[in-house]
């Protein structure tokens, strides 16, 4: 595959690539102009970094034509904030996390539960030490699984059916409105802003295997950000916790065009905001959340036959 300006691109670690994508974001929110000098030191100040990876980052963005390397000088926009394309950088998914998927998969279907030892799992996953625990540890912090005294791993309960599935929407129809109605409610420019193009690189993403992590984690950050704004922390706990909950089994919810479509709404929701029309957008956001309660509640088999 070749840049717009004819170099052979290499694949990007995966680190890199979305220290990549957190440069490009940093860039819009401070509406940089073209020519601007891009500061190795700044951003890995910025980032809690070495400015090893930001060079190695800023390199991927070079063979993307979005900045330039002087030397002696540095990098320098090739381009303003605002003409920045949507960026496809990201690596093909790794055969770690492949073996996470599984993982999931087999979580919320029954396979995985209760208490487990590093032993068992590696000889059932054919995975070595190594992998296993940093796959435990990524999974620990998303809170579905804890160690245990020793050497053994206890699953955390999460929404397991499409049932749960539905009283967390109902719980969330109540909460989220809500949150968009307080008092202390206040925009935020960069944080939406962000969204924003969040969503519009979402839109243009292949509907592929990864869709449904894609979707669930620009989901949720969508959600989570605007009740954070809401100046109440209560709101936000909340709805934190149910999102932990369900992580496994949105994965399950079938992809399709008119479910990535849904997406449109959070653009919509973004607007009113910006307007100042709370009641608006707490208005959009109940039925946008009914809609999808309603979707994903019936991409249960035994509903789909009833």
């Amino acid at each position: 595959m070749k840049s717009p300006h004819g170099k052979q691109k290499k694949a990007a670690k995966p680190l890199m690539s979305k220290l990549a994508i957190r440069i490009v974001e940093r860039i819009r929110a401070q509406a940089l102009p073209a020519g601007c000098h891009v500061g190795e030191q700044g951003l890995a100040d910025a980032f809690h970094v070495s400015r090893g990876p930001v060079r190695e980052a800023l390199r991927i963005l070079e063979r993307e034509g979005v900045v330039i390397f002087h030397p002696n000088r540095g990098f320098f926009l090739a381009r303003s904030a605002g003409e920045i394309p949507n960026l496809n950088i990201e690596p093909p998914v790794s055969p770690e996390e492949e073996k996470y998927y599984q993982f999931a998969e087999d979580r919320i279907n029954g396979k995985l539960h209760g208490s487990v030892s590093e032993a068992e799992l590696m000889a059932r996953y054919g995975i070595s030490r190594v992998k296993l625990m940093k796959i435990l540890v990524r999974m620990s912090q998303e809170g579905w699984v804890e160690r245990r005294p020793g050497h053994g791993w206890l699953f955390l309960p999460v929404l397991d059916s499409f049932e749960s599935l539905d009283r967390s929407y109902r719980f969330r129809i109540l909460v989220e409105p809500a949150a968009l109605l307080e008092p202390t409610y206040r925009f935020d420019p960069v944080i939406f802003g962000q969204l924003r193009r969040e969503h519009e690189a979402l839109l243009s993403s292949p509907l592929d295997e990864k869709m449904p992590y894609r979707m669930f984690e620009t989901g949720v950050h969508f959600h989570e950000q605007i009740l954070a704004c809401s100046g109440n922390p209560f709101f936000l706990e909340a709805v934190r916790h149910i999102n932990r909950l369900r992580r496994l089994i949105e994965y399950q919810v079938q992809v399709n065009e008119d479910r990535l479509n849904r997406f449109h709404e959070h653009v919509e929701i973004i607007s009113l905001l910006e307007k100042g029309d709370q009641a608006g957008a707490a208005d959009l956001l109940r039925d946008h959340l009914e809609r999808s309660r309603a979707r994903k509640t019936a991409s249960d088999p035994e509903e789909k036959t009833k």
